[in-house]
């Protein structure tokens, strides 16, 4: 129905942005990471319009990806845009992601307002759904340490362990941090 919005900023409230698009004042809220942002800046966001008993919301996201994931975290089971907003400022698309492929609550109960069971419910109802993509790093790592003798099994379970310490690698530094490690 409202798939984006595209104006200059009126107001920064803490989660919010007021929006002027052509005369009108559109409140929209926003994961954290948008401090960036100031009066008179040109924005563009992915719209996602929730209409409840308690009125209507509209909630803006930078990016595609952020916006389906929310998206598909508000399909759980009593977890509300609010919420899924909270994840997604919490924790980032790579964060909920890792979360999910390691089948991990833990990080998700850190999150203010997510407790352990809404934490689990979580990675129950989303692990299946969501496509947990191996970045081109992991995937290069991969194929350099089989040709270095590696079973592919192997190389994986390596890989993994490296990227649970720091997932900002390049395909060499996760290769180097492997071999220093056996």
């Amino acid at each position: 129905m409202l798939e984006s919005v595209k104006g200059k900023i009126l107001r920064k409230i803490e989660g919010k942005v007021v929006i002027d698009i052509n005369g009108f004042g559109l409140l929209v809220n926003t994961p954290s990471g948008n401090e960036l942002l100031k009066k008179g800046d040109e924005i563009f966001l992915y719209t996602y319009l929730s209409i409840t008993k308690n009125g209507v919301e509209l909630y803006g996201f930078k990016q595609y990806e952020e916006r389906e994931l929310f998206k598909t975290i508000i399909r759980v089971p009593n977890v509300g845009p609010k919420t899924a907003l909270s994840i997604i400022s919490g924790l980032g698309i790579k964060g909920i992601k890792r979360a999910l492929s390691n089948n991990d609550p833990e990080p998700i109960s850190r999150v203010k307002g997510i407790g352990s069971k809404t934490a689990k419910r979580i990675i129950l109802e989303l692990k299946d759904s969501l496509k947990l993509e191996t970045g081109k790093e992991s995937i290069e790592a991969r194929k350099a340490l089989i040709k270095l003798g590696f079973l592919a099994e192997e190389a994986n379970r390596f890989i993994l362990k490296i990227l649970k310490e720091d997932e900002e690698l390049s395909s060499d530094e996760i290769v180097e941090r492997v071999l220093k490690g056996i």
